[in-house]
C-alpha cells in the first residue's frame, strides 16, 4: 500500500500539522485544517522540497535517499545503522529546567518533513508522489559492501581450518562407511549414536572441529555445557535428508541414489547435499543451540527453514572468494542490504530457563544477535564448512561472545551456542562452485600416498604410506585384513560387496591406481569370478506361500485361466504368489467358489 502525500497530511493531526510549519518557520494565517493542509503543499511545491532536502544533515540526507529508492518507501532504523553506522533521530531530547521541575524536551528534527506516521499505514515511511519527485534531483545510495582481510583476525588459541581437502576426501569415506552398513544414526533424528559417531570420526582425517578432550566433559552434570560432536551431526543429516543413506533401527545401506552418487566426483556429490539440504524442512539447525528451549512447543514457534538457507546462500555470493569476513561484518552487511530473515514465528514461545520468565518475545531479549546472528554461526560453522564451502577460524565459544546482557535465564551460561567463537570464514572455491557462482570446479590433485602390492595369493600389502579412510572401507568390503598392513581378498566378503550393489570395476580400478604392476592373473580371474557369481541369484520381491487341502486342489486353482499367471505351484500342497499379486490370487480364488485362510 502506497500513500500520497496529500492523503498523508489529511490523515495528521492539528497540531501534528503545525508542528510541520513550526519547523518550516511558517506561521499560518487561519488554522483549520483544509488551511493547513494548503499551506503545508505550498511549502512543498516548486523548490521548496529542494530547499527542505539541502537543509538536511548528511546522515538525514542518506536516510531520506534510502526511503527515495527502497520499495515501500519506509524509514529503515535498522539497516541505516548497519550500513552507516548511526540512524538519524526524529527527536532531539534537551534537558528544561522549570523552577523546582526539571525534565527532558523533545525537539523534533526536520527529518519529520519527510517521513510521517499516520494511523492508516503501518511503520514510518516518505509519501509515494513525494519520493517520485525527489528522485528528480536525489541520487541512488550506493549498495553496502562487506569489510574483508587477506588475513583472518590474530588472537590467542585461534584455529584455522581448511575444510576443502577435508570434504571432498570425507563424503567418499562417509558413502562407504554407510555401504558397510556402520553409519549408525537414529531413524527419526539423524542424529548418530556414540558408536555412530566414533565410526564417523574415524573417517574424518583432520577429526572434529574442537578435538575430544575439548569438546566433550569426563564427568557431566546436568547443568554443565559441553560442545559435543559438530562435523559428525552435520555429515548424518546431510546424507539422510539427501536420501543418499537408509536407516533402519540404527542399521545403514546405501539406497539406489546412493550407489549411483559413488560414480560421481565428489565435489558433485558435495553441491548436490547442499541443494537437498536449503530446501530441506525436515532439519532445523537452530535446534543445536540447545540453552534456547521451547522450539518443539505446540504450534510451532519456528519460521521457514529454506527462506533463511536461501537468503545467508544470496548474502555469501557478495563474499569473495578467498577472502576472510568475520561474521558479525557479514551479518550488519545481510541488514544493510535489506536481505534479512526470520528464526522464530512466536519469538514468545522460545525461553532460557523458564517459559513464564524472560521468554524471547520481551523487547531485547530476542533480538537478532540472539536468534538471526547464532543462527547464521550455526550454519556456516556445522553445514557450510563441513561441506568445504567455507574455511573456519574459531577459537572456544566460552566467553567469546558477551551479548546475553540481562536476558533473564541466560546469567549462567558460559556461552549461548557451541559455534560462539567463530572469529572469521572465507569461501573457498568450492564454495563459490556450489552456491553457482562458478559453473565449473578443478579440484585439487589427489594427495595420496598410499602404493600397495597386489600377490597372485590374492594378498594385498600397503608398501609405503597411508590409506584413505575411503580407501580402506573401500578395500575392508571386499578383503579380510590378515595383519596390520596386509589383507587378503575374501570370496564371502567379495560375493556380499556385489550383492549391496558395489561395482568390481572400482575394487580394480583402485588397485590398479596404487600398484604400478600389473593385476596378477589369479587377482583378475577371481575378480571376473565373482562379479560373474556375485549375481547368479537376484531377488525378484517377496512372495507368500499358500497351502491347499489337497494336490488336486492346488492344481486346479493354478490351472486355472487368470490364476496361473499369479501363482506357481511348488510341489504337493503348496502355492507360491508374489506378494503383490496376493488379492488378486485371493479374488480369483474366491471366484472359484474356495476360500482362503
Amino acid at each position: 500500500m502506497k500513500i500520497s502525500f496529500h492523503d498523508t497530511l489529511w490523515n495528521l493531526k492539528n497540531d501534528e500539522l503545525l508542528q510541520l510549519l513550526k519547523l518550516l518557520e511558517v506561521k499560518p494565517e487561519i488554522k483549520n485544517k483544509g488551511a493547513l493542509v494548503d499551506t503545508l503543499k505550498a511549502a512543498y511545491a516548486g523548490e521548496g522540497l529542494r530547499r527542505m532536502w539541502e537543509s538536511l544533515s548528511e546522515l538525514e540526507r542518506l536516510a531520506v535517499a534510502e526511503g527515495v529508492y527502497q520499495h515501500e518507501h519506509r524509514f529503515q532504523g535498522g539497516m541505516l545503522a548497519a550500513k552507516y553506522g548511526d540512524r538519524p533521530p526524529f527527536y532531539i531530547e534537551k534537558e528544561v529546567r522549570h523552577r523546582r521541575y526539571i525534565g527532558k524536551e523533545k525537539t523534533p528534527t526536520r527529518l519529520n518533513l519527510f517521513f510521517f506516521n499516520t494511523r492508516d499505514f503501518y511503520g514510518v515511511f516518505l509519501p509515494a508522489d513525494l519520493a517520485d519527485r525527489l528522485r528528480g534531483f536525489v541520487q541512488e545510495p550506493k549498495r553496502a559492501e562487506i569489510s574483508v582481510a587477506d588475513e583472518p583476525p590474530e588472537e590467542e588459541g585461534l584455529t584455522v581450518r581448511n575444510t576443502e581437502p577435508e570434504a571432498l576426501a570425507e563424503v567418499m569415506a562417509l558413502l562407504r562407511l554407510a555401504e558397510a552398513g556402520e553409519f549408525r544414526v537414529s531413524e527419526k533424528t539423524a542424529m548418530p549414536s556414540a558408536a555412530g559417531g566414533r565410526k564417523i570420526l574415524e573417517c574424518l582425517p583432520m577429526g572434529d572441529l574442537f578435538p575430544p578432550e575439548v569438546a566433550f566433559l569426563s564427568q557431566k552434570e546436568s547443568w554443565d555445557q559441553e560442545i559435543g560432536a559438530i562435523k559428525p551431526v552435520a555429515w548424518s543429516r546431510l546424507l539422510v535428508n539427501a536420501g543418499l543413506v537408509d536407516v533402519r533401527e540404527t542399521k545403514s545401506k546405501l539406497t539406489r541414489k546412493g550407489m549411483k552418487v559413488l560414480s560421481d566426483p565428489p565435489h558433485k556429490i558435495l553441491k548436490q547435499l547442499w541443494i537437498k539440504w536449503a530446501e530441506n524442512t525436515r532439519f532445523d539447525e537452530f535446534n543445536r543451540v540447545e540453552a534456547i528451549k521451547g522450539q518443539n512447543s505446540k504450534g510451532n514457534p519456528m519460521a521457514d527453514k529454506p527462506d533463511r538457507r536461501i537468503t545467508i546462500e544470496t548474502c555469501l555470493e557478495d563474499c569473495p572468494t578467498g577472502k576472510w569476513v568475520k561474521p558479525a561484518d557479514f551479518s550488519r552487511f545481510m541488514i544493510a542490504v535489506n536481505q534479512t530473515f526470520q528464526v522464530a514465528r512466536i519469538p514468545e514461545r522460545l525461553y532460557f530457563c523458564d517459559p513464564h520468565y524472560g521468554n524471547l518475545g520481551y523487547s531485547g531479549f530476542g533480538g537478532w544477535n540472539i536468534l538471526q546472528f547464532r543462527y547464521i554461526l550455526c550454519l556456516l560453522m556445522e553445514y557450510m564448512a563441513t561441506l568445504g564451502m567455507v574455511d573456519l577460524a574459531y577459537v572456544h565459544p566460552e566467553g567469546a561472545l558477551d551479548d546475553l546482557g540481562d536476558i533473564w535465564g541466560a546469567d549462567e551460561l558460559a556461552w549461548l551456542s557451541r559455534y560462539d567463537g567463530l572469529r572469521a570464514f572465507r569461501l573457498t572455491p568450492l564454495g563459490a562452485y556450489v552456491i553457482g557462482l562458478e559453473d565449473e570446479y578443478n579440484p585439487p590433485p589427489s594427495t595420496s600416498s598410499a602404493r600397495l602390492e597386489v600377490g597372485s595369493n590374492r594378498v594385498i600389502r600397503l608398501t609405503s604410506g597411508k590409506l584413505d579412510p575411503a580407501d580402506r572401507l573401500l578395500l575392508e568390503a571386499w578383503a579380510e585384513k590378515i595383519e596390520a598392513d596386509a589383507w587378503r581378498l575374501d570370496r564371502t566378503l567379495a560375493l556380499q560387496a556385489v550383492e549391496r550393489g558395489q561395482k568390481v570395476e572400482d575394487l580394480a580400478a583402485f588397485l590398479r591406481s596404487r600398484d604400478p604392476q600389473p593385476l596378477p592373473q589369479t587377482v583378475e580371474g577371481f575378480l571376473a569370478e565373482v562379479e560373474r557369481d556375485g549375481q547368479a541369484v537376484r531377488c525378484c520381491g517377496e512372495a507368500l506361500l499358500f497351502e491347499c487341502r489337497d494336490e488336486e486342489t492346488a492344481l486346479q486353482i493354478c490351472s486355472q485361466k487368470g490364476l496361473s499367471a499369479l501363482c506357481l505351484h511348488s510341489g504337493g500342497t503348496r502355492i507360491t504368489v508374489p506378494a503383490a499379486h496376493a488379492e488378486k490370487f485371493r479374488s480369483g480364488v474366491r471366484k472359484l467358489g474356495l476360500g482362503v485362510v
